[in-house]
C-alpha cells in the first residue's frame, strides 16, 4: 500500500520577507533592501545571507504589493505582440530578458496592447521597452483615452514603423534593407518584383511605406517602372501557399519576391515546389532576419540580416539613462541601423521568357 502524504497548509503558504528575515537572522527592513533592488544600503556578507535565505525559501516578491506601497519596482514592462509567429521578434524579446536580467533586473512581458496599458498601472514599473509597436500604439500608447490618465513610465521603442518623436527608438533601416534587396533583385535581371508578408497596406499604411520608399527608390535608379511593384498581405507561414496563390494570379509576371521574414520565405519556397516551380530558377525567393535554419533549408535563402543583439543593448542602455533623468524636455534620440544583404542559393537570373 502506497503510504498516504498529508499536505501541510504552511508549507503552501506563500513565504513572505518576514520568513526569509527569520531564516536570515535580519531584521524585515533589512531583507526588504538587500532584495528590492537597493543592495548597496546593507553589507555584502548580510547581502549574501539575505539572497541566500530567500532562495533556499523559495520566496518570491510580491509585486502588486509592493507597487501599492509606492515602491518604484525594480522590473522593466516588455511590450511585443505575435512572439510565436515571427522568430525575430521572439528573438528580440528572448535577447532583452536575457540582457535585463544580466543587469540585475526582471521584466513583465506583455503581448497586447491591453495588456501592456494595464501593466503600466498595476504596478509602478521602471522602464517600459515597446517592441514593433502596432500602428494603434502611437495615438493611445498608454490607454489615457480608454482607460484614464496614469503615470507612464519611461519608455524606448526597438523597431518602429513610423516616424515619430516622442520616444526614442533604436531600430533598424527598413527603407534600406528594401532598396538592397530590391537593388539585387534588378541587377539580377528582374523587373516585375513583389514583396509578401504583413498586413494589407491599407490596414496599416504605415507599416509597409518604408519598404516601399525603399524598393521604388532601386526601381526609379534602374529604370523599372514602379507599376511593377506588387505587395501582398500574408499574416503568416501557414497563410503563406494561399496568399502566394492569390499573388501568382494577381501579377502573373512576378519572377522575384521579397517577404518579410525567412518564416515566409521558407514557407513560400516550399509552396512553389508543391506547385512544381523551382527556386531560383523559376522565382527568386529574398527573406530577411536571417535565421539560423536559412541556411540549412534548400535552397538556401537569401536574406538580410540586422545586429539585434547590439540594437537591444541599445535600447536598453538608452532607456536606462531616461529612467534615471526623467526629464521630460530631454530631446528623444533616434538611432537607425543598417544592416547587410546575404546573398545564398535562393536568388538568381530570371527564367529567359521574363
Amino acid at each position: 500500500m502506497v503510504p498516504v502524504v498529508k499536505a501541510n497548509i504552511d508549507d503552501r503558504r506563500r513565504v513572505t520577507l518576514r520568513d526569509v528575515a527569520a531564516k536570515a537572522g535580519v531584521s524585515v527592513m533589512t531583507v526588504s533592501r538587500a532584495l528590492s533592488g537597493k543592495p548597496k544600503s546593507v553589507s555584502q556578507e548580510t547581502l549574501e545571507k539575505c539572497r541566500s535565505a530567500a532562495a533556499e525559501l523559495g520566496y518570491v516578491p510580491n509585486l502588486l504589493a509592493r507597487s501599492l506601497r509606492g515602491e518604484q519596482l525594480n522590473t522593466f514592462c516588455m511590450f511585443a505582440e505575435f512572439i510565436a509567429s515571427h522568430h525575430y521578434l521572439a528573438e528580440c524579446v528572448d535577447i532583452a530578458s536575457r540582457e535585463i536580467e544580466q543587469r540585475h533586473q526582471s521584466v513583465i512581458l506583455c503581448q497586447s496592447l491591453n495588456a501592456f496599458q494595464h501593466a503600466i498601472r498595476s504596478f509602478n514599473l521602471s522602464g517600459a521597452l515597446v517592441i514593433a509597436p502596432p500602428e494603434a500604439f502611437y495615438d493611445d500608447p498608454f490607454g489615457h483615452k480608454t482607460l484614464g490618465p496614469c503615470a507612464a513610465p519611461a519608455t524606448v521603442l526597438l523597431h518602429s514603423a513610423i516616424h515619430q518623436e516622442r520616444f526614442s527608438e533604436i531600430s533598424p533601416d527598413l527603407e534600406d534593407m528594401a532598396y538592397r534587396c530590391t537593388d539585387h533583385l534588378i541587377k539580377l535581371g528582374h523587373r516585375h518584383i513583389a514583396y509578401l508578408g504583413g498586413p494589407r497596406a491599407s490596414d496599416e499604411p504605415h507599416w509597409f511605406s518604408l519598404r516601399q520608399r525603399g524598393m521604388h527608390r532601386a526601381m526609379d535608379e534602374h529604370g523599372v517602372p514602379r507599376s511593377h511593384l506588387i505587395q501582398q498581405q500574408c499574416t503568416g507561414i501557414d497563410t503563406a501557399p494561399l496568399y502566394l496563390r492569390q499573388l501568382l494570379a494577381t501579377a502573373p509576371r512576378t519572377t522575384a519576391i521579397v517577404c518579410l521574414n525567412d518564416d515566409i520565405a521558407i514557407a513560400t519556397t516550399h509552396a512553389l515546389q508543391e506547385m512544381g516551380k523551382s527556386v531560383p530558377h523559376d522565382m527568386s525567393i529574398l527573406g530577411c532576419n536571417n535565421l539560423a535554419v536559412s541556411r540549412y533549408v534548400r535552397p538556401s535563402i537569401s536574406t538580410f540580416e540586422f545586429d539585434i543583439r547590439g540594437m537591444v543593448q541599445i535600447a536598453l542602455d538608452l532607456l536606462i539613462d531616461e529612467m534615471a533623468t526623467r526629464d521630460d524636455d530631454r530631446k528623444h534620440v533616434r538611432s537607425i541601423h543598417p544592416g547587410n544583404l546575404v546573398i545564398r542559393e535562393s536568388t538568381a537570373r530570371p527564367p529567359r521568357k521574363a
